[in-house]
């Protein structure tokens, strides 16, 4: 039996963290070879000291493994952040990037502050899931794919078996996403994060070939459920200048959304509806600048802007329901018997609603309701 079954810790961020402490202290080799995968270049006679969770305060978090590399010219931190399927904490990758957070691993390692000029930061964000991305863009994204490519040395006898284990689990997780529709389509018991993957490898090939349109995925959990959420927008849905500069009743950021819940396993085809939103630039929640000047005039533009949206739909043939909650303007309905037929549907009612929303804003602006 595959000791990460046995144990059920394959999900587990901070017993695989730990794992992978074990194969770098054990093996050089092992190190050097997930550096390279990273493009982390460190100087040949570097020493290496591994640590998991260092602390550095409740404002910037606990990294959960830091790789200092030490030689004769220079010092190099390498901070790495895994997931295994959680995603993102709050800002957390940011947090770990911020210069703040750099003194106090200059401090917290003992290294004297004239030395800063010779220290390199780096930053790796590894991941199970191949459709998480980092907010802070200067961390390196690695699949945990990477793993089944190519030697991975190891010393220890215990360390090699345990690691065989682990690239079967991770063989075994990544297979069924080569094909996607045919996996959801086939029902084989799917965990969560291995539905998000495939979902979003589906809606990204269906609508990746329209060049003007922006995607954006993410997730949004709550009770009983754990939604994939997948976003669509253009440049000219979103005001040019953000409500801290021109106020808020002048700023707009318009997307078509849909959600999947990942933990419903009825062999449902996934997408019930699409929603059209009307959100403040940038996007900040209600309960944030509800006591903001104009914020009452923003809400008025909203209820316009649904207004002549569903006017425009129901004058295009375009069935739609009216909504009017804070975020939400209209919800149009998705039906199809398949999961191929669902996105070729949706593909259909984004770009019949998509001509809609141009019209509308292109008139919203000649009124000079926004900007």
């Amino acid at each position: 039996m595959n000791i990460f079954d046995a144990l059920n810790i394959f999900y587990r961020e901070d017993t695989i963290s730990d794992f992978l402490i074990n194969c770098f202290r054990n093996s050089k080799e092992f190190l050097i070879r997930f550096l390279i995968e990273a493009n982390i270049k460190v100087p040949g006679d570097s020493i290496f000291e591994i640590k998991g969770r260092v602390g550095l305060g409740k404002s910037i978090g606990t990294p959960d493994i830091v790789i200092l590399a030490k030689s004769d010219s220079s010092i190099h931190f390498i901070i790495v952040e895994n997931k295994m399927g959680a995603a993102e904490g709050h800002e957390q990758t940011n947090r770990y990037e911020s210069e703040e957070a750099k003194k106090r691993f200059v401090k917290k390692y003992g290294i004297d502050k004239e030395k800063m000029d010779n220290i390199e930061f780096h930053f790796v964000f590894l991941a199970l899931d191949t459709t998480a991305k980092p907010k802070n863009s200067q961390f390196t994204f690695l699949n945990y794919d990477r793993f089944l490519v190519g030697e991975w040395s190891l010393n220890e006898e215990t360390l090699q078996v345990i690691f065989r284990d682990f690239q079967n689990k991770l063989q075994s997780f990544y297979k069924p996403l080569m094909e996607p529709l045919n996996t959801l389509q086939s029902d084989i018991g799917l965990e969560p994060i291995q539905r998000k993957i495939c979902w979003q490898s589906i809606l990204f090939a269906a609508f990746s070939q329209y060049p003007e349109l922006l995607l954006d995925w993410g997730e949004v959990g709550g009770a009983g459920r754990n939604n994939f959420l997948f976003l669509i927008s253009k440049p000219n849905w979103t005001s040019e200048q953000s409500y801290h500069d021109v106020g808020l009743a002048q700023t707009f950021n318009i997307h078509i959304d849909t959600y999947i819940n990942m933990l419903d396993t009825r062999g449902s085809n996934g997408v019930d509806e699409i929603g059209i939103r009307f959100e403040s630039f940038p996007y900040t929640p209600h309960s944030k600048i509800d006591n903001l000047n104009g914020y009452q005039k923003f809400k008025e533009k909203k209820d316009i802007f649904g207004e002549k949206l569903f006017k425009a739909a129901k004058q295009n043939g375009i069935v739609a329901k009216r909504k009017n909650t804070k975020l939400l303007v209209m919800t149009i309905p998705i039906h199809a018997p398949t999961i191929r037929d669902t996105v070729q549907n949706m593909i259909k009612k984004v770009r019949a609603i998509e001509e809609c929303i141009d019209k509308v804003l292109i008139d919203m602006k000649s009124e000079d309701l926004i900007k």
